[in-house]
């Protein structure tokens, strides 16, 4: 169960055949429900669960699915010429974050993806690298274009426009024609 239509086609592009429930609700109500269920299984942030330390001992990361572009980025927001509450804030900043939710960011941009558009991405830092997964599919998993590439914090400038233009020539354009029409 999933009410992400992002994690639905990811998962059904992975095990085509499975039936995914929709899940409503705050994580107590899902979990709950889940309890409450004969599913086999209900896929969750497992950012969420770990945050109110409610991750069940038997949950297994599925480390091959992308989060939605900047999923669980925060920003903080003040008037350009209040610079005592800029300078205040600036300790909150963290560059490598910055740059890489920058990147997922232009990467779902040149995608013209919203919220009803099973796309993915995530950006990270890994010894000094970047390394950037994204991802394009049809909602019921029948399609599924990916790309991926490493390079250093320095060309990170314009890689998350120029990932998101591969995906589009890889196949992702016809996914999206194909959303657009449906």
């Amino acid at each position: 169960a999933t009410s992400s239509i992002r994690r639905k086609a990811q998962w059904l592009a992975k095990m085509p055949g499975s039936t995914i429930e929709n899940i409503r609700g705050n994580i107590n109500t899902r979990m709950k429900k889940m309890g409450e269920s004969n599913w086999h299984a209900a896929i969750f942030a497992a950012a969420g669960l770990e945050r109110i330390n409610l991750r069940p001992q038997n949950a297994i990361e599925l480390n091959w699915m992308l989060p939605a572009p900047a999923q669980g980025a925060i920003v903080v927001v003040c008037r350009e010429e209040d610079i005592p509450v800029r300078d205040r804030c600036s300790c909150l900043n963290d560059d490598h974050t910055a740059v890489c939710t920058r990147m997922e960011r232009e990467f779902l941009r040149i995608l013209l993806g919203g919220c009803s558009t099973p796309i993915s991405a995530w950006a990270r830092v890994v010894d000094g690298m970047i390394h950037m997964d994204g991802n394009i599919a049809m909602p019921d998993g029948s399609a599924l274009v990916s790309v991926s590439q490493q390079f250093t914090l320095s060309e990170a400038e314009g890689k998350g426009h120029q990932l998101g233009s591969d995906l589009l020539k890889k196949g992702g354009q016809q996914i999206i024609d194909q959303l657009k029409h449906a």
